[in-house]
């Protein structure tokens, strides 16, 4: 490098000089502006920063304060909640004690029930025979006229059985009394059949003579109009043999050999042998297959397996009996 730019080459402290200079320069007016309005400018942004700062803070200190007055709220809430809970458990607890109570009282009465339901029917069942056995000397007939018999109905029969019946003339025949049934009514239809003539006789040996001569002759009239005889029953067993009738007068039109046996029994006489059955319910399967229409109802059903449940099934034979404990519960309940 020559001397000459060597010369020219500013160096440090003619740099420092000018620097002290300048600042020792007074500014301009224009400069001295725009640093005021720059100060001035500054100054409001920190205020305005400011302003803002304390609207913030309001804000989340408005904020801190609704935060935990909803928190006092909730912890007020889960308290409520926590003494709701315990009386509840309470109340279920009581409630769990009372359904227990009821369940027990319930099966009793469960039991109870199934001991009347069989007193019901083993007294109904023994009632019904204790009427067959009271009816065993009365004979029913059928078809005969309205006042033919005149005002001594017992005579009356005497003179229609010696007349109709080829019983021998030596018989004794001794009525008890004779009556129709049911009694008259004035409102009763004068075009209605003539009502059954029940007799009851002293002796069942005569009895039993005239039902069977009845019977063996087949036809027996009387005033040119046909007569009929048959055993006197309860309404209910009564009831029970005609239905068995209808059964058999259907297998009849098959030919299928057919009777009833007392009480109220059907009797089949098939390829395979005869067999007894006790009620229509029983004998409805093989009825079925033959065609037969059977209607059995389904009380009769029901009431048809209690009698035989109770007869063969042991934990139903239990039932039969109303143990100690249930009937001093019961009696302690009425108490």
């Amino acid at each position: 490098m020559s001397s000459s730019t060597r010369n020219k080459a500013p160096n440090k402290q003619d740099i420092s000089k000018e620097k002290n200079d300048k600042q020792r320069r007074p500014a301009s007016p224009a400069s001295a502006s725009l640093t005021t309005d720059s100060n001035m400018c500054e100054s409001d942004h920190e205020v305005t920063l400011m302003g803002e700062l304390g609207k913030l803070r309001k804000e989340n200190q408005e904020g801190h304060n609704q935060t935990k007055m909803s928190l006092d709220r909730l912890e007020q809430t889960v308290l409520d909640i926590k003494v709701q809970m315990g009386e509840h458990e309470g109340r279920i607890g009581k409630l769990e004690d009372r359904v227990g109570m009821a369940e027990d009282v319930a099966v009793r009465h469960q039991r109870a029930l199934r001991y009347l339901i069989h007193r019901d029917i083993a007294l109904s069942a023994t009632c019904d025979d204790l009427q067959n056995r009271l009816r065993r000397n009365n004979v029913r007939i059928f078809q005969v006229p309205e006042g033919s018999e005149g005002g001594n109905m017992a005579e009356f029969i005497k003179e229609l059985l010696h007349k109709v019946l080829k019983i021998p003339s030596q018989t004794d025949i001794k009525i008890e009394r004779a009556h129709r049934s049911p009694p008259f009514t004035p409102h009763r239809d004068p075009t209605a059949p003539p009502r059954h003539i029940i007799v009851r006789f002293l002796d069942a040996a005569v009895k039993d003579l005239v039902i069977r001569q009845a019977w063996s002759q087949g036809q027996v009239t009387f005033q040119d109009k046909r007569i009929f005889f048959d055993q006197d029953y309860s309404p209910e067993l009564h009831k029970k043999r005609a239905k068995v009738h209808e059964v058999i007068k259907q297998l009849k039109k098959k030919d299928i050999l057919a009777r009833c046996i007392y009480p109220a029994q059907l009797k089949l006489k098939l390829g395979t042998g005869e067999k007894t059955y006790t009620t229509l319910s029983s004998a409805a399967e093989v009825l079925k297959g033959l065609g037969v229409d059977v209607r059995c109802g389904e009380r009769e059903r029901t009431e048809d397996e209690l009698k035989d449940g109770w007869r063969s099934s042991g934990k139903k034979k239990r039932d039969t009996v109303l143990s100690a404990s249930d009937l001093r519960t019961f009696l302690q309940e009425e108490a």
